[in-house]
């Protein structure tokens, strides 16, 4: 059992087994229909709230499932289609409608606060977000620069607003060249700014991942592999070009990662002459 309900305290392996039961049994009780069938496989992602009183039965507050994305050539000149439907972008895209339910709704929320004189909310004491991916998110694998990478210069709009040297990886892909950001370039940015968007940062104090559970390594992972040891140190150098230039009440938090279980078969990589089919 948890003695404390902080991050530092956690036993990784009970709670990559709550992280990962708690989703994968939402995911269950949804119907049939969109599922993968036959060979067909997708990503699911999900977004978690536990407490104080009980750490290890987290509630999901949100999850998706998604392996696509448009090219450029499809893009909307409107701005009225999604250009990025990987699960852990759709997740938290469900999980902000969540956000602006809780806050407008008449009964208080279980999870979130009024923080005071301002008026913006924050999550409880002692409630923390969590994180959990049947996968690694693309763009965590270290890879030689490539016509899908550009200097970070000419993205910073679409990161963090910095011109920091460095690299974002697009995501990976057949066909027409996407100008998505990769899911961990993404949860990178989440880690510097929040995950609340700055339409709702008006209102709602930065939101932080205290943990992200990954359910896989892929198949092409070098030998020793970790997924604790080696995403925890390209995060950490990704967010080392920002040290003392993020200004307050932002708060760069790095959040602690954990292996679960292997996910069911509809959630794994395969390996083999047959590529894998995936679930649009």
């Amino acid at each position: 059992m948890l003695r404390s309900s902080s991050p530092q305290t956690l036993d990784g392996v009970l709670w990559a087994e709550a992280a990962s039961s708690a989703a994968l049994r939402q995911y269950c009780a949804l119907p049939k229909k969109g599922k993968p069938q036959g060979r067909e496989s997708t990503v699911l992602a999900a977004f978690l709230i536990s407490s104080p009183e009980n750490p290890l039965n987290p509630t999901v507050l949100s999850l998706a499932t998604g392996t696509k994305c448009l090219g450029a050539a499809r893009l909307g000149p409107r701005g009225d289609l999604v250009h990025d439907a990987h699960a852990e972008v759709i997740a938290r895209r469900a999980l902000l409608r969540l956000v602006y339910a809780e806050i407008s709704a008449e009964n208080p929320s279980s999870w979130l606060v009024a923080s005071g004189a301002d008026g913006r909310w924050r999550l409880k004491d002692g409630h923390q977000l969590h994180l959990y991916i049947t996968q690694l998110p693309c763009g965590v694998m270290p890879v030689p620069p490539s016509p899908l990478e550009v200097r970070r210069e000419q993205l910073d709009t679409m990161v963090n607003g910095y011109s920091d040297v460095g690299f974002v990886q697009r995501k990976p892909g057949r066909g027409d060249t996407t100008l998505s950001v990769s899911c961990f370039d993404k949860i990178t940015r989440w880690c510097v700014v929040g995950i609340q968007g700055a339409l709702l940062s008006h209102i709602l104090e930065p939101l932080y991942l205290s943990t992200i559970t990954i359910g896989q390594s892929p198949d092409a992972a070098p030998e020793g592999f970790c997924i604790e040891d080696n995403v925890v140190k390209v995060l950490g150098a990704r967010l080392s070009c920002l040290s003392g230039k993020v200004p307050d009440p932002l708060k760069p938090s790095k959040p602690l990662f954990f292996e679960a279980p292997i996910p069911p078969k509809e959630f794994q990589q395969t390996s083999g002459d047959i590529p894998p089919l995936t679930c649009g």
